[in-house]
């Protein structure tokens, strides 16, 4: 798979729901247990985005019919693959923040105060700065998180050691239905957070099912290239 050459592909949201339904219900209650170790595993520093990977482990066990245990999600063995990665995140998140931050200093500038207060002009100008700094964040969170989407799979899944070489991979798998896999995360978004409706306890339910319907995502796609490449 390092040597990937990634052509065009369908990406069915549809399809992926319907099929993450399906291995959901295979195992409700493994799922659910496997979700309450994740809250667990998530509290030990740098452990949430190893346990999340575990999970997707486990779900490929329950496609194939394997045995699943609950100690899956405790799994160290990319440990220190995921201490990269989440260094790799934070690195890029404190570099990009630099110039961000440098386009709210002309309307700090522009803001004049009068007698030690902001005068309506300058609040308008300040009220502007905010709103353009907010969008480039939210612009640059949702290029990075698109771009990152294939890393976890190809990491817990294909067993790529270098965060580099996923990171590579992700971003030019990703890249060709950029704007897909974005309604998909919206989708799955909304999904995993239906459970705070039934007074919370519900995430239990919807939050496996979200995670079931990805792995379907990654499967389907990740599958279908490697395909092509044999």
């Amino acid at each position: 798979m390092k040597n990937l050459e990634v052509k065009d592909y369908d990406f069915n949201i549809g399809k992926y729901v319907s099929q993450g339904t399906d291995l959901f219900k295979k195992d409700i209650g493994g799922f659910i247990v496997a979700t309450l170790l994740l809250f667990v595993i998530s509290f030990i520093p740098f452990c949430g985005i190893l346990g999340l990977g575990n999970f997707y482990k486990i779900c490929k066990k329950v496609d194939e019919g394997q045995q699943v245990s609950a100690g899956d999600i405790f799994d160290f063995t990319d440990f220190v693959v995921y201490l990269k990665l989440f260094l790799l995140i934070f690195a890029i998140c404190i570099v990009a923040m630099i110039p961000i931050q440098f386009t709210l200093v002309p309307f700090l500038v522009a803001a004049d105060t009068e007698g030690g207060q902001v005068s309506d002009t300058g609040a308008a100008l300040l009220a502007g700065g905010m709103g353009l700094w907010v969008m480039m964040i939210m612009i640059f969170i949702m290029i990075l998180s698109i771009s990152m989407y294939f890393i976890q799979p190809l990491i817990s899944l294909y067993r790529i050691t270098s965060v580099r070489e996923a990171y590579r991979l992700s971003w030019k798998i990703a890249k060709k239905n950029f704007f897909m896999i974005l309604l998909f995360s919206i989708v799955v978004g909304f999904i995993s957070q239906l459970g705070i409706i039934a007074c919370g306890i519900g995430i239990l339910f919807s939050i496996p099912l979200g995670i079931c319907i990805k792995y379907a995502a990654y499967k389907d796609v990740l599958e279908s290239l490697n395909q092509k490449t044999v």
